[in-house]
C-alpha cells in the first residue's frame, strides 16, 4: 500500500486545523464557550530619563577607563624608548641583548596590564549598566551587541 506524499501533508493540515478549531471552541462543563483570557498585565513602561542616565554613566566609565589605558600605554612607549636607548649604546653584545629583551619584556607586561585594567572597567561599567537599565524597567539588549566594540579598542 503506498500512500502519496500530498496525501499525508493534506492529512496533517487537516488535522492540525481541526485540532485548533476545536481548542478555539472549546465548552466548559455547562455549554458555555471558552475563550483564551485577556491580558492582564500592562505593558512595562520604560523610564526613558533614568534610561539615558544609566547610558551616561556608562559611557562616561568606558571613556575614563580608556583615558587611563591610553595614559597607560604611552607612558610604556616612552618608556621602552628609553630602555632601548639605553641598551643600544651598551657594547657589549650579550648585555646588550639582554637589555633589549628586558625592555620588551617590561613594555609588554605594561601594555597587557593596560588591556587588563581596562577590559575590567569597561566589563563593570557595562554591569552596572545592566543592572541600571532593569531599574529604569528598560533593556540592555539594544546596546549589548556593541560591547565587543569596546573591548577592542
Amino acid at each position: 500500500m503506498t500512500v502519496s506524499f500530498k496525501k499525508i501533508i493534506a492529512g496533517t493540515m487537516i488535522a492540525g486545523t481541526l485540532l485548533a478549531a476545536g481548542s478555539a471552541l472549546a465548552e466548559d462543563a455547562t455549554g458555555n464557550m471558552l475563550t483564551a483570557p485577556a491580558p492582564t498585565a500592562a505593558r512595562k513602561t520604560v523610564d526613558i530619563a533614568c534610561m539615558a542616565t544609566a547610558v551616561a554613566t556608562r559611557e562616561a566609565a568606558i571613556s575614563s577607563a580608556f583615558s587611563a589605558k591610553s595614559t597607560a600605554v604611552s607612558a610604556a612607549f616612552t618608556k621602552r624608548a628609553s630602555d632601548l636607548a639605553v641598551a643600544w649604546a651598551i657594547t657589549t653584545a650579550k648585555d646588550r641583548n639582554a637589555a633589549i629583551k628586558a625592555a620588551w619584556k617590561t613594555f609588554n607586561a605594561s601594555a597587557v596590564g593596560a588591556r587588563k585594567t581596562y577590559r575590567a572597567a569597561n566589563l563593570a561599567a557595562w554591569k552596572t549598566f545592566r543592572t541600571g537599565a532593569k531599574a529604569c524597567r528598560g533593556s540592555a539588549s539594544q546596546d549589548a551587541a556593541a560591547q565587543g566594540m569596546d573591548n577592542n579598542l
